[in-house]
């Protein structure tokens, strides 16, 4: 049977085993028994490259937690300069 995953409003995201023909269902909270809507993930592959596990759990991380960058390590990061090239009112190919 595939594994769904469901996500609840109030208790986060949590898994359940069921047929293909209940996977469009809402399932129950298993700790306070509201509705939750199915959330489509990415398949658990054992072969996928460690750069894009890695990437894949930032980007989940970044989703709840994200990182507030502050003003100083802003001021560190070098500026790159504009270039123009000929005339920059004008939109060339």
């Amino acid at each position: 049977m595939p594994l769904y995953e469901f996500e609840c409003a109030a208790h986060g995201v949590f898994e359940e085993q069921r047929s293909i023909g209940q996977a469009s269902e809402p399932a129950d909270c298993p700790e306070c028994e509201a509705k939750a809507r199915r959330i489509l993930s990415a398949p658990n592959l054992a072969c996928m490259p460690r750069s894009q596990v890695i990437a894949r759990d930032r980007n989940e991380k970044s989703r709840h937690e994200p990182r507030v960058a502050q003003r100083s390590q802003l001021a560190q990061q070098p500026q790159k300069p504009i270039v123009t090239h000929g005339r920059p009112w004008a939109i060339e190919h």
